[in-house]
């Protein structure tokens, strides 16, 4: 399998993740972060400090050594501001290719910010608005619309970089700040969206997350509004180290250090970008590497489907058959807007995963899955629609307790519509035992408000009392009345 792998030397942290291949959606078969502090202290003194070198070239020597373990031969070593604003960053480099045979890119601003914005498109192709990605020694922020990059942005003005060598705040960090982010006059629109970047922001995310009981943990592609987002960061930005204390118990004394300036960066940003609300992306710099290394024709496909085919050939007893289940069904489904289309498609491939499941565990197993998952190019909502019919496709009833907790994830219609894609999903896995061959055992045709359900004659026998309970129910939740017709093929 053709392995790739990024080694990300960042201001705070050296981090190595292997990906599974070069596929649309891969897996991640290795995540390895180690906290070195490259850029504690560089304000004061311009260089990074010999210990923070040294830990991070012990680190890099065992990032090496599980590349050449896992056959990784495909693989890019990256440095941003630490390695970059340093005096001694080029003779760094020169001791990691002498110390660890690697060689090291040191990425610019401008290049760093259009890979975070590649980040973002691997995972949300149809992102639009700016991306910004805080790191610990500098912002970077990119323009995002139809898939392209159009403008690049990048200020040193990361939380470490105002840390002493104690830890403690140094200058005037937020005058400064304030100072950088004037010099931006992009023409910004009120109903662009703020994607955000970095582990400090994912930081803001969990604890509004834990703030307000919202039923996912999953902090990739959580969405607060302008008012909630700027509510959270005026609160916590004028916070010292020991209230934010009270998060210790989720979030590492290291981030909680640098919160306060993380989350004052984020509301000078959705102020001055007048941002309409602000989503969180768990995929950047590293992300945007991927991204770049797939072929083109790979790029362009769609994450979420690729993901769902993966999920289906690893889980499913007959994989391929998606899009023919999809059009067996849709005849139910007349007029359908696109993105319902989308997810309907997605559910269908994933109609035949929880199979290995205990049949009394099989609704909840699959429902955990997906909503808990790797889907990518898909909402929480989306997410929480397709987990809810795959739910009812296994014998579930929507407004049970377990998926109480996720229906507030949909909008008012959505439930409706997944318990019918999921009694339909329900039938055909019962004609068909979820081939290809049983599909075409027969078709549903909708006329004059009936439900036809018709058969070959052939395999009149595939129609039995669980087969006409499911046709009963899935008539009834379209509000048509059902009947069952035997096709004779020599007429």
């Amino acid at each position: 399998m053709n392995k790739f792998a990024v080694i990300d030397i960042g201001s705070n942290s050296v981090r190595l993740v292997v990906y599974e291949s070069l596929k649309r959606a891969p897996y991640v078969i290795f995540n390895e972060k180690i906290l070195c502090g490259l850029g504690r202290g560089l304000q004061e003194s311009g260089l990074m400090l010999d210990d923070a070198m040294d830990s991070a070239i012990e680190s890099l020597k065992r990032f090496r050594l599980m590349l050449d373990k896992m056959s990784v031969k495909n693989f890019r070593v990256v440095a941003t501001a630490a390695v970059r604003d340093a005096q001694n960053g080029p003779e760094f480099v020169k001791r990691i290719k002498e110390d660890c045979d690697l060689d090291v890119t040191v990425v610019f601003g401008a290049e760093e910010a259009r890979l975070s914005a590649l980040g973002v498109l691997c995972a949300l192709p149809r992102a639009y608005g700016i991306v910004g990605d805080l790191g610990g020694g500098s912002l970077e922020l990119a323009k995002i619309m139809g898939g392209d990059i159009l403008e690049k942005a990048s200020f040193p003005i990361g939380p470490m970089k105002y840390q002493s060598l104690d830890g403690q705040t140094i200058s005037s960090p937020k005058a400064d700040i304030d100072k950088a982010l004037q010099s931006l006059d992009w023409g910004e629109k009120s109903s662009e969206n703020f994607y955000a970047v970095g582990g400090s922001w994912r930081a803001l995310a969990k604890i509004h997350i834990m703030e307000t009981g919202y039923v996912l943990n999953n902090v990739h592609h959580y969405i607060m509004s302008r008012e909630e987002c700027l509510e959270l960061t005026e609160r916590l930005s004028k916070m010292h180290f020991a209230e934010l204390a009270h998060y210790s118990a989720y979030l590492s004394s290291r981030r909680l250090k640098v919160l306060s300036l993380s989350a004052y960066i984020l509301n000078r940003l959705v102020k001055k970008l007048k941002s309409r609300c602000v989503v969180i992306s768990g995929y950047g710099l590293r992300e945007g590497l991927l991204f770049e290394a797939m072929d083109k024709d790979v790029r362009a496909l769609d994450p979420m489907l690729e993901a769902c085919h993966d999920i289906a050939e690893k889980n499913g007893r007959f994989s391929e058959h998606g899009k023919r289940i999809q059009s067996w069904i849709d005849p139910l489904f007349p007029d359908e807007d696109f993105e319902p289309n989308r997810l309907r498609y997605a559910a269908s491939i994933l109609s035949d995963v929880g199979w290995r499941g205990h049949p009394e565990y099989r609704s909840q197993k699959v429902l955990y899955e997906i909503l808990h998952g790797r889907l990518l190019g898909i909402t929480h909502r989306g997410a929480a629609f397709i987990g809810l019919a795959l739910y009812i496709c296994y014998g579930g009833i929507p407004g049970e307790s377990g998926t109480a907790k996720v229906e507030t994830l949909l909008e008012p219609g959505d439930i409706q519509y997944a318990n019918k894609v999921g009694l339909a999903l329900r039938l055909v896995q019962r004609i068909s035992g979820g081939t290809e061959k049983g599909l075409k055992s027969g078709s549903l045709v909708v006329e004059d408000g009936i439900l036809y359900l018709d058969i070959r004659k052939k395999d009149e026998a595939i129609i039995n009392e669980v087969v006409m309970k499911r046709f009963s129910k899935v008539a009834r939740e379209f509000d048509l009345t059902e009947k069952v017709r035997i096709i004779d093929q020599n007429h």
